[in-house]
């Protein structure tokens, strides 16, 4: 019975609060992406692999705010992704650095609004959220031989809609009248700290722990001057995260899962507690991470146990090291 008390409570709550909110003459609604960790936390992708990931990232824990029940004149009116679904694919170079690309898309029905009394895009209008770009990651070279840090850069690039609605002063209800779209520079960097655990070589476990930062978008979403219908009011802002992780890796498979916090610097938009989560496969690269050394012969101190003795070539003297007659070289052995 009280779990289905709170949730009545709630819901009349939340319908007395969309009464509340502020009727202004402009209202808009825009599509933003998640607070999202970069494609590459995790363990090392080693020189000369390639690295294909599938992600689940962004996705949102529940949480109710009675802030956000309550909008005033100023506020932002957004979507946010409950969760999205991405991809990336990543190269291993010398010296500890990897080079990729990635990207990340939302559905219009995977976006929650960040309060009451936003308005959802009209038919027609494409509510999803698509980010994408490519990304570095510099495995810093450390003593020790389990430790991990590492550097972790993504240049990512999305294309903001927002729908804007004016209320009908007659009706009191709100009409669609236009809409824009602005394409966005939405870096996202971090520190990622981990140790590698991999007792006998076959199989790898790397937790972690990453703290980073990104650009996200806000707008005003309830603006009470008609005079600035058109313009754009859409702008970034700074969202730093911290969280932690962990990574099992077996053979060319490796599997990751992150719970991390994003701290917003924008009143009434909140990306709550998140979890990530990414499945990879690798193909390629060097055993142990490092080149093949290539198989030299050792000449036999006695050519008594060189296998080419027998060979009658042996004693030919057009195979003689041309060496042969320096002074150093008086060892008939050295002979090829």
């Amino acid at each position: 019975m009280r779990p289905l008390l709170a949730l009545t409570l709630l819901s009349g709550a939340a319908l007395a609060a969309s009464a509340c909110a502020p009727e202004t003459v402009i209202r808009r609604s825009a599509a933003i992406p998640g607070a999202s960790l970069p494609a590459r936390v995790g363990g090392e992708t080693h020189r000369g692999e390639v690295r294909i990931s599938g992600h689940v990232n962004a996705v949102r824990g529940d949480q109710v705010e009675l802030e956000a029940l309550f909008p005033e004149e100023g506020d932002p009116g957004v979507f946010i992704p409950d969760f999205e679904l991405g991809g990336s694919l990543y190269f291993g170079l010398p010296r500890g650095f990897e080079i990729g690309a990635q990207v990340l898309y939302a559905s219009g029905e995977w976006q929650t609004p960040n309060t009451v009394g936003v308005l959802r895009f009209p038919r027609g209008l494409n509510q999803d959220v698509l980010l994408g770009g490519v990304g570095f990651r510099w495995n810093l070279p450390l003593r020790h031989p389990e430790l991990r840090l590492s550097i972790l850069t993504e240049l990512n690039f999305s294309n903001i809609r927002e729908a804007v609605f004016v209320r009908d002063g007659d009706t009191g209800e709100y009409g669609f009248d236009h809409a824009e779209e602005e394409l966005f520079f939405l870096p996202n960097a971090a520190i990622q700290a981990g140790w590698e655990i991999s007792p006998d070589g076959t199989w790898s476990l790397t937790p972690y722990l990453v703290i980073g930062g990104q650009r996200s978008v806000t707008n005003v979403g309830f603006d009470n001057n008609l005079a600035s219908l058109d313009d754009s009011t859409l702008e970034g802002f700074g969202v730093f995260y911290f969280g932690l992780g962990a990574e099992m890796r077996y053979d060319m498979f490796a599997f990751g899962a992150s719970f991390y916090y994003p701290v917003d610097s924008v009143e009434l938009i909140d990306f709550g507690p998140s979890l990530a989560f990414t499945m990879s496969g690798i193909f390629g690269g060097w055993d142990g991470d490092r080149a093949p050394e290539p198989r030299r012969y050792r000449a036999p101190r006695d050519r008594r146990d060189d296998p080419r003795y027998d060979d009658p070539r042996y004693d030919d003297p057009r195979y003689e090291d041309p060496g042969y007659d320096d002074p150093g070289y008086d060892d008939p052995g050295y002979r090829l």
